[in-house]
């Protein structure tokens, strides 16, 4: 069986994709002390992504930066995404450098810390649980969180709409701060967005939690509908590319850093990077 969402919100224009869903900017100087690039990234790469010299770098939702690209609201020298297939139409070869997993962080002071670590299912579906997730018309991150409830309500876990109804939309870029401060009890996650926090946190089942290639044909069961194509669950990649020659040492820098990549606690196979078309 075969679990679809279908999204009902109109597309976003570019004044709310850039003040109303969340964007964080972080500068550095170019090395040749010409125009500094500058760069797009999915909102989970922003602190990674900040450490890479060269480029101005600017965060939005994987999907919001495809559709700043093609609206033609920002021209950047390079782009970093979360889902190599939100290129398609901006590119036509990306580089695949690094993996991640989607996993239910905590705040450690919670009343309900204890119950969220200890049995996640019954804890994200109590109205008293504060739990915060992204909007699936956005980014990457919401999307598949939709996918991994579906997926759990299809193995008897949970109530899919109860937990989604229960949780409040935050912007990908703003999430892990409100986790952090106490404003919220829990939050769907990757896992890098965790570990940079040191927030602990609740792994999902392999079956759920799009880590796993192993598991690429269970994910491949649930859907979403954004409003320009229908994306199935898979394994999460990240993968970058660069639009102008400009952008692509800062391009090479941020694909080709291994072990940075890996201590921020993004998986990195060892064939990564890797470049190849879009599929």
């Amino acid at each position: 069986m075969n679990v679809t969402r279908r999204n009902l919100l109109v597309g976003l224009g570019g004044t709310a994709v850039a003040g109303g869903i969340g964007v964080a900017v972080y500068g550095t100087v170019a090395e040749d002390g010409d125009r500094t690039p500058s760069v797009l990234v999915a909102g989970s790469l922003l602190s990674v992504a900040s450490q890479v010299s060269g480029a101005t770098v600017e965060a939005h939702g994987s999907v919001a930066v495809r559709r700043l690209i093609r609206d033609g609201l920002r021209d950047p020298d390079g782009v970093a995404l979360a889902d190599p297939r939100l290129f398609d139409g901006i590119a036509d070869r990306v580089t695949a450098f690094a993996t991640n997993a989607l996993v239910i962080a905590y705040n450690p002071d919670s009343a309900h810390a204890d119950r969220i670590r200890d049995d996640w299912t019954s804890a994200v579906q109590r109205s008293v649980v504060d739990v915060g997730r992204t909007d699936p018309a956005v980014d990457p991150l919401g999307y598949r969180t939709v996918m991994a409830l579906d997926l759990a309500a299809e193995a008897g876990l949970l109530d899919a709409d109860q937990t989604l109804d229960n949780a409040r939309i935050l912007p990908e870029t703003d999430l892990s701060n409100v986790l952090e401060r106490g404003d919220l009890d829990a939050a769907f996650v990757y896992r890098n967005m965790a570990i940079e926090r040191d927030l602990p946190y609740v792994s999902l089942p392999d079956r759920i939690d799009f880590s796993s290639p192993d598991a690429a044909d269970s994910y491949a069961r649930a859907s979403y509908d954004l409003d320009d194509r229908t994306v199935r669950g898979r394994p999460i990649r990240y993968a970058a590319t660069a639009l102008t020659d400009a952008g692509q040492p800062w391009i090479d820098r941020l694909t080709g850093g291994r072990e940075r990549l890996r201590t921020a606690g993004f998986g990195v196979p060892e064939s990564y990077p890797e470049r190849h078309g879009i599929e």
